[in-house]
């Protein structure tokens, strides 16, 4: 039996859980394969992501940890890590500070592997990366760069130690049984048949940068221009200042519908997949957009802009309104064909590049090199 340990802080509504997620359900595919979800935090089916999500063969563990700092958990994790015995340990955000002390302790051979998600300024505090730079150079942890944005920001960062670019992958979105139900409570937000469908799928956050859509949306309501925007994001309460300033700010075109569990329903119902962040690492996101034959119109920033080439969508000059207000009416005023050999390319490219089926076939490969 081959056993993998998946670890992350906690099951929240994020990309990068998400990702996780999905990582687990096609390696437990594998023969032969024993796969274990470590969350740091207990479970909060309030906050987090649905376990429906995870695949029944996946065994899902909890280690109770508290807000804030907390030393048990480097203890917690060295028990579990020993009660397991893996064959390899990847870890994701934040986990992978916690898992220093179990790594030191534990004296068998197994493979130790850590994802970026996020540009390597972004993706950790100060503490973490100088932590990361003496595991990652002592060739302890091997670090993989989930686009190459984040490759560049990491090799600038730690060095020539980080060598391995693995592009995040995701599910092909298909429909659940809500999508009848959902396709009726979308075309009520519409103004006619002609009205164009943006979708923005991101937490409220700084990073996320919903302001920048509502300004640009605003100016187009303005000009009675024929476009809707649903925002499917919660926030967490340190973030409930940004919400509450977007909400009393709102133009008409814009509605928030908060965190929803079908999120591919929408996405097959959209015409247009908007994300105006101020960086990025390779949002799961926009992959599941591409799957979806959805138009993605986006900010250039972090793996977006490997992506995102003028065959596959829409990207602002910069992350000003007046950058992304133009990008938005260059996609409008584009010719039906035009669009519809774009959504054919995104739906190839996804299926060449960025499908999950892919994606864990290349970290199989890596939890195997050098055996």
């Amino acid at each position: 039996m081959y056993k993998i340990v998946q670890m992350v802080p906690a099951l929240g509504w994020g990309g990068a859980q998400v990702f996780c997620i999905q990582l687990c359900n096609e390696l437990v595919k594998y023969p032969g394969y024993d796969v274990t979800l470590v969350s740091m935090y207990s479970h909060d089916p309030k906050k987090h992501l649905p376990l429906s999500m995870l695949d029944h063969r996946v065994k899902f563990v909890t280690l109770g940890k508290k807000q804030g700092i907390d030393l048990r958990m480097f203890t917690e994790i060295n028990k579990t890590l020993n009660q397991i015995h893996p064959d390899v340990v990847h870890t994701h955000l934040h986990s992978g500070y916690y898992c220093f002390y179990a790594y030191r302790r534990l004296k068998y051979p197994f493979k130790k592997i850590h994802t970026l998600h996020n540009l390597a300024k972004e993706d950790a505090p100060l503490h973490g990366r100088k932590l990361f730079k003496y595991f990652f150079k002592r060739n302890i942890i091997h670090p993989v760069a989930i686009s190459e944005e984040v490759f560049k920001s990491a090799v600038d960062e730690y060095g020539p130690c980080v060598k391995t670019l693995i592009n995040n992958g995701s599910d092909e979105i298909k429909p659940s049984p809500a999508f009848d139900e959902t396709t009726t409570k979308i075309n009520a937000f519409k103004k006619n048949h002609d009205t164009k469908i943006f979708l923005n799928i991101a937490r409220i956050s700084r990073q996320k940068n919903q302001q920048l859509l509502l300004d640009c949306m605003r100016m187009l309501d303005q000009q009675q221009t024929n476009v809707v925007t649903l925002i499917l994001g919660d926030y967490v309460p340190e973030n409930k200042k940004i919400f509450d300033e977007l909400m009393a700010n709102k133009p008409a075109n814009v509605h928030f519908l908060g965190k929803v569990t079908n999120v591919a329903d929408y996405l097959l119902c959209a015409d247009a997949f908007a994300l105006t962040s101020l960086y990025e690492g390779l949002p799961i996101s926009l992959l599941e957009a591409l799957s979806a034959g959805v138009i993605p119109v986006c900010t250039p920033v972090g793996g977006i802009k490997n992506i995102v080439t003028k065959e596959i969508g829409f990207l602002s000059d910069d992350i000003s309104t007046v950058g992304y207000l133009n990008a938005i009416q260059t996609y409008l005023q584009c010719e039906p064909q035009r669009l519809a050999q774009m959504k054919a390319n995104g739906k190839e490219l996804y299926q060449k590049e960025f499908s999950m089926q892919s994606c864990a076939a290349k970290y199989n490969e890596l939890y195997h090199d050098n055996e």
